[in-house]
This record gives C-alpha cells, sequence and structure tokens, in this order.
C-alpha cells in the first residue's frame, strides 16, 4: 500500500504508539505528508476514542487526530505482541510515543534497544516535562500543562480566575507541531549520516516556546505577564470592540497607523491627543483611550468598521463563529476544511490540509476502526515471526 500513498514524505513508514493528543496529532501530521502510519493500540484500545464529543459512537477528537493512519491491534506486554512491534519496527523509518518516561524501557521497546536493530529509525519520545527531573515521570494533559508552565495565568479577563483554552487543546496541537518539526530535520540528517536518533519533545518545553513573547517581556523588561481579555501589553488599541451586531478586532502598531485608525472611526481630535500621540503614550493611558473608544464602536455594525478599516489600511477582523467561517469564500476555495465520507461515521467535517505541494500534492484520508489493518500488517511480518521463532 505504500505506493498509495501520497505527498512529500510518500515511501516512508511510521509507528505509531502513541494515545490521546500530541502524539497521535504528531503521526497523523506525518501521515497527511504522505507517510504510511500504522497506529499500534493496546487490546483495550486508545482511550480518546471514547471521548465526548462523539459522532456516530466513535470521538470526534479520535477522528480528528487519527486520519491518514493504518491500524492494528497488539499487546506490547505479551511476548508475542512485543515480538511482533519489535518486527515492525525494523520495518519503519520513523517512531512516535508519549509514554512516560522508562515505559518503553521496561518493555523492551527503548531508543537504545531498537536502534541496534534498527539503526535508521528515527525515535520521537514526548512527554509532558521532559526526560530529566523530578516531575518526568509524571502523565500529563492540554490543561495541566497550561496551568503548570503559566500559560493560563495570562489568559482570561482582567481580575478573573486563571483561563485557560479548553476548547482547542492548544498545547497538544503546538507539541506535536514542535515534534513533527524536529522528526523532519532529524531525516535531513539521516541523508547525511545514514543513522536515525533520538528526538526528544516536551509539552512543556512547546508551551515555552509559545510563550517566548512573554517570557522576553518578563525577564527582559520586568512585565509580569498578567490576564487582559483580548488586549495585547505593548500595543494600543489592540483587542476586539463590540459593535453594534458582533466584535471586530482592530490593531494599531504604529503611529502611522494610528492616524489612519483615527481618521476610520472620525476622530481626528484624538490623533493630536498628546496623552495617545505615540505607542508609548497610548499604552500608558490605555483605560482613558478604551472608554473613549468603546461607545463609539458600538454606534455601527462589525462589517461597517471593518469597510472603513480596510479604506485607511487599519488591520482589523470580523471575530468570526464556526459557522460562518467554514462558509466563509476563503475557507471554501482554499479547501481549509475537508470533507471526509467514511465507512463507519457517515460524512465527517475536519481541518484540511494545512500545507500544499506543487509537485507533491496531499491528501486527508478517514481515521481507521480498530484493529482494522491487524490482520493485514500481521500476514506481512509472519515470516520475520517465524524465523525469530526458529532461530529462539
Amino acid at each position: 500500500m505504500k505506493n498509495e500513498m501520497q505527498g512529500p514524505l510518500a515511501g516512508l513508514r511510521v509507528i505509531d504508539l502513541s494515545i490521546m493528543a500530541a502524539g497521535p496529532w504528531t503521526a497523523g501530521l506525518l501521515g497527511m505528508l504522505g507517510a504510511e502510519v500504522i497506529k499500534v493500540e493496546p487490546p483495550a484500545g486508545d482511550g480518546v476514542r471514547w471521548h465526548l464529543p462523539q459522532q456516530r459512537g466513535i470521538s470526534t477528537n479520535f477522528i480528528a487526530m487519527n486520519v491518514n493512519k493504518k491500524d492494528i491491534i497488539l499487546d506490547l506486554k505479551s511476548k508475542d505482541g512485543l515480538a511482533a512491534a519489535i518486527e515492525l519496527a525494523k520495518t519503519c523509518d520513523l517512531l512516535v510515543q508519549n509514554f512516560r518516561a522508562g515505559v518503553m524501557e521496561r518493555l523492551g521497546f527503548g531508543f537504545e534497544t531498537l536502534h541496534q536493530i534498527n539503526p535508521r529509525l528515527i525515535y520521537c519520545a514526548i512527554s509532558g516535562f521532559g526526560e530529566f527531573g523530578p516531575l518526568s515521570k509524571e502523565g500529563c494533559g492540554d490543561p495541566i500543562m497550561q496551568a503548570f508552565s503559566g500559560f493560563g495565568c495570562a489568559n482570561g479577563a482582567p481580575d478573573d480566575v486563571v483561563d485557560a483554552f479548553r476548547f482547542t487543546g492548544l498545547l497538544d496541537l503546538a507539541t506535536a507541531s514542535v515534534a513533527t518539526s524536529s522528526i523532519l530535520a532529524a531525516l535531513m540528517e539521516r541523508e547525511t549520516t545514514g543513522l536515525g536518533q533520538k528526538v526528544e519533545v516536551s509539552m512543556l518545553e512547546a508551551a515555552l516556546e509559545m510563550q517566548n513573547t512573554r517570557i522576553g517581556e518578563m525577564l527582559g523588561a520586568g512585565l509580569v505577564p498578567v490576564p487582559r481579555g483580548s488586549e495585547s501589553p505593548g500595543l494600543v488599541p489592540d483587542r476586539a470592540f463590540a459593535t453594534m451586531d458582533r466584535e471586530i478586532f482592530v490593531t494599531v502598531h504604529n503611529d502611522t497607523e494610528w492616524a489612519a485608525f483615527c481618521r476610520a472611526i472620525d476622530q481626528s481630535a484624538l490623533a493630536t491627543d498628546a496623552r495617545f500621540s505615540s505607542t508609548r503614550a497610548r499604552v500608558a493611558h490605555r483605560a482613558e483611550l478604551h472608554a473613549l473608544l468603546e461607545p463609539i464602536f458600538k454606534t455601527r455594525p462589525a462589517l461597517w468598521w471593518l469597510r472603513v478599516s480596510e479604506r485607511q489600511g487599519v488591520p482589523a477582523g470580523i471575530a468570526h463563529h464556526f459557522e460562518t467561517f467554514r462558509h466563509h469564500q476563503q475557507v471554501v476555495e482554499n479547501e481549509m476544511i475537508a470533507r471526509l465520507q467514511t465507512r463507519g461515521w457517515g460524512e465527517i467535517s475536519i481541518a484540511g490540509l494545512p500545507w500544499h505541494f506543487s509537485d507533491t500534492p496531499c491528501v486527508v484520508r478517514e481515521s481507521p476502526q480498530p484493529g482494522e489493518h491487524t490482520e493485514e500488517i500481521m500476514a506481512e511480518l509472519a515470516p520475520a515471526l517465524a524465523r525469530a521463532q526458529t532461530a529462539a
């Protein structure tokens, strides 16, 4: 089936031992890039299959995170299951796992073991807190990491409780993006050395990478991040404003855009007001400026403000809900939402491909049924397993 794959990674094979979100999405991205991804589930299955919400009895999270994969059932805690997994790893270019530190080594499936039997294998280990330190063996999920990494302390409305982006699994997805780019870098290195290596990625490091500007503000400028709602700390105005019907986001990066913004809202006097004459001044008088702007924006609908902002060259964007966003001409013409006809779940809608290649186009394929390809893969491995048993 390798020759049926499309995309720049066609011809590469991945063994995906991961569960939940960060690991499965890493492997899913590799699959959408064209690699043949074989998801190995334990007999009990990947627990996220039964998370809510569901579509036709399967978690929508599982459907989204496990596109472009085959699926087999193996019990790595059993002798036969481990033997089959090792034989499968011999045929693979990449491995993705996100178990706690030390789990794979105890099972006899760690990097050092597999590197001996398949020196070209690139072994990606995704963890919550990193391979070392007092928390290295702790499990982790997206909201836990948002709390631990300080991410949640800068979210939400001012003076509100600690908040988190609960809708998107933001740090899971960020970790997967970091892991995927790291794997691709390791593939490039293998072209030179001929050898695979271990790639270690943690949710904590991905969370810090996503907060690099916040870290710079705190360590370099002594500015402790605090919840600001939709505002940013260094620009004003740079937030969402309520209009007659829905919200609109407006950003002013410099004094030229400030003058243009004042023209857009027909408030020329503000452009020469000493309290707002520079970015530094506007930040210092944030509350005063917002108190002036909020009632102005409520006098017109969002689309009106968008058009006058566009004419003046002021960055602005209407806040869409998914039911309007998914049907927007920009999204439709670029096929940013994928609609898949599936055998088990009917038509499903998921995010489309995040990139496009002119010479090696990619596709999105439905997530597999539990153990759907066990028979196919085990038949492929049967000769090698028979030789291994004979040698033993």
